[in-house]
């Protein structure tokens, strides 16, 4: 099942009905553990892999239960060290493959997203062991239905607070017409607008790689990004509609990236939970512990180059398990380091007043989110090509090749960015109340066009692999 088929639509109709039905006591307790369950059988390749699930997650029960009783920061590093070590073997990394039957684990869906949140509950508990929670809660907090397979990421003390109103909650008319509208909103972004953009991913991939075409392998790099937008932020909106229905409230995930002027903004506005999420987890942390370590004003600015380094490339090998996933963790390293570089540079030669001043001409505005765009399509490249295509692309392209075609990127940025910020979902009506039902015809209309005229690539969303 995914969640753009009838399938997924009957499962929500069946589960809406049967949790706003029930008695208030046991939506939380028993109805939203149920359809999770249910959820999670569905979505997964087998039932092998769900078994695999669900030995990961009694495995994080126990290290909940570990941290409860130890309040010692040695045995806590080790729980945590033993559970990214399990995460690691469950993912197949390459690195790995010397461990005992690391061909043959399942593959599970959400598995990072797992991860990060089990990470998170593990080390709040350490400083709040009250946040404790029982396995039924841990369970569905882990596989919370709406959010398991992509996100967006939520703290435990959040869920938590939402899983307590639960029962209180009545589906009014106007909670109804706001999440239908923003699961119609999401399923046109990737029924229709990603599909798309797939369709021009693909075809220009093909020529870039088979022809050596910079102008193609440009025009490849844009789309995809472009894809990658529409497919997940369409998600998002998808599962977050789809919570309203229950009373759930997911974070937004998406602040407009395409609004970005630097490559740190683009992160900031970009899958923002799991940005948050290793900001405060990692980045902080890092940055903390390097300032402790060698505590001089003179290497303050060297701990920051080399904290955004280290966050960042594990924010790339994050989001897969080949070789491909750590040249994009060292190219998003170098890119978030050098943004910080530039700023501390840029500060230090002209001086706060006259950096505002030229921070704020619209020609230096246009030129850096276009540089900004060129190097993130660059930088994520990795996410849709394997490391023989990286090599296959470095040998037939050359560094001139490869420079011709960025710079293509970078020109097409400088046309295409003024329009997509003045554009894009700019048009709002939304104090007329007749507005978001015709909105929810128009999208539905133009989804059932679409796909009868065009066949759909489809597919799982694109993170869903991770």
């Amino acid at each position: 099942m995914t969640i753009t088929s009838w399938n997924f639509i009957a499962f929500l109709v069946i589960a809406v009905l049967a949790s706003n039905l029930a008695p208030a006591n046991w939506r939380a307790r028993v109805l939203f553990p149920v359809t999770t369950l249910i959820f999670v059988v569905l979505v997964m390749p087998s039932m092998l892999a769900v078994s695999a699930l669900l030995g990961f997650i009694g495995l994080i029960w126990l290290a909940t239960e570990f941290t409860f009783r130890t309040q010692a920061r040695f045995p806590q590093i080790l729980i945590l060290t033993l559970v990214l070590s399990i995460f690691g073997w469950m993912k197949a990394y390459e690195f790995l493959v010397f461990l005992p039957f690391s061909n043959q684990v399942p593959v599970v869906i959400g598995l990072s997203y797992i991860l990060i949140r089990a990470l998170q509950l593990l080390i709040d508990m350490a400083e709040t062991p009250s946040l404790r929670p029982g396995l039924v809660s841990l369970f569905i907090f882990l596989t919370s239905w709406p959010s398991l397979i992509s996100g967006p990421i939520q703290r435990y003390q959040d869920f938590r607070e939402q899983m307590g109103s639960m029962g209180t909650f009545k589906l009014s008319e106007e909670v109804f017409v706001v999440a239908i509208y923003r699961m119609a909103t999401g399923y046109f972004m990737v029924l229709v607008l990603a599909d798309m953009l797939k369709h021009l991913w693909t075809g220009l991939e093909g020529i870039a790689l088979g022809y050596a075409n910079p102008l193609a392998l440009a025009g490849a790099q844009g789309a995809f990004l472009g894809h990658l937008f529409f497919d997940f932020a369409g998600y998002t909106h998808i599962v977050i509609g789809a919570a309203y229905l229950f009373g759930l409230h997911l974070p937004e995930n998406f602040d407009r990236p395409w609004q970005s002027r630097s490559f740190l903004e683009f992160w900031g506005r970009w899958h923002m939970t799991m940005s948050n999420w290793f900001k405060t987890y990692v980045f902080n942390s890092l940055l903390l512990q390097m300032i402790k370590r060698w505590p001089s004003s003179k290497l303050t600015n060297f701990h920051g180059v080399v904290a955004f380094f280290l966050t960042f490339f594990l924010v790339g090998l994050w989001h897969g398990t080949t070789s491909a996933y750590v040249i994009c963790g060292i190219l998003l390293g170098i890119g978030a380091s050098a943004n910080h570089l530039y700023r501390i540079a840029l500060r230090n030669w002209l001086g706060k007043r006259r950096m505002n001043d030229l921070s704020a001409k619209q020609a230096y505005i246009l030129a850096s989110a276009a540089l900004t765009f060129t190097y993130i399509c660059f930088s994520v490249s990795p996410l849709w090509l394997s490391y023989e295509q990286i090599r296959q692309i470095v040998q037939s392209y050359g560094l001139s090749g490869l420079l011709l075609a960025q710079a293509a990127l970078f020109l097409m940025m400088l046309i295409i960015l003024p329009i997509i910020q003045k554009r894009l979902f700019s048009t709002s009506l939304t104090g007329a109340t007749w507005w978001r039902p015709l909105q929810i015809g128009v999208f539905c209309a133009a989804i059932d066009a679409y796909t009868f005229l065009f066949p759909a690539l489809g597919g799982a969303f694109f993170y869903e692999r991770f």
